[in-house]
């Protein structure tokens, strides 16, 4: 006679996709190109999360945000910039209830600037990009989800100016107010 037990374990790692969808009120500041001389316009993003390990996801994202020139001084003969950013992202999830949870999250990726005008592009500069927020999600039902959060982003530009304009155009400091959706 011999008795057989067998012991489910759980695995560590689960492949549980996630997708959101947001929009993005940028509000950029300080002394550099974005602030001073272009005026944000409402953006989108977008993130896919596709790794969970005990709470921590792991995923991917993409912002893009419109921009109208303000002072054609300091941005040139332009018409608009275009910043896109494509990113690594890291976030933990806290349920505070059954409904509510608490994700805050850091990302680090590369950020590109389109110069336009009109049908005309005037070229573009790369760099990267450094972000950390926080987000509060409301369960609508077992699938999707509401949010709102917020975020800080700072990038930093490779720039081959004159040395008394290289702080203007090597960064850009941001504050983002992100609203919008989850698919689980």
């Amino acid at each position: 006679m011999s008795y057989g037990q067998d012991k489910k374990t759980k695995s560590i790692v689960t492949f549980k996709p996630e997708l959101t969808l947001y929009i993005i009120a940028p509000n950029n500041f300080g002394n550099n190109y974005l602030a001073e001389a272009n005026e944000s316009k409402i953006g989108i993003g977008t993130n896919l999360n596709f790794i969970e390990v005990h709470h921590f996801k792991l995923g991917m994202g993409y912002d893009y945000i419109g921009y109208s020139i303000t002072d054609v001084s300091r941005a040139g003969n332009i018409g608009s910039s275009r910043y896109n950013a494509v990113y690594g992202l890291l976030e933990y999830e806290f349920k505070l209830s059954n409904e509510l949870y608490l994700q805050p999250y850091l990302g680090y990726g590369s950020v590109k600037l389109n110069f336009k005008s009109g049908d005309r592009s005037f070229g573009h500069q790369t760099g990267n990009d450094f972000r950390i927020g926080c987000s509060v999600d409301y369960k609508l039902d077992k699938t999707i989800s509401a949010f709102a959060g917020f975020g800080y982003v700072s990038s930093s530009y490779d720039i081959k100016t004159a040395p008394e304009f290289v702080s203007f155009y090597d960064n850009s400091k941001m504050l983002q107010i992100n609203i919008g959706f989850k698919i689980n």
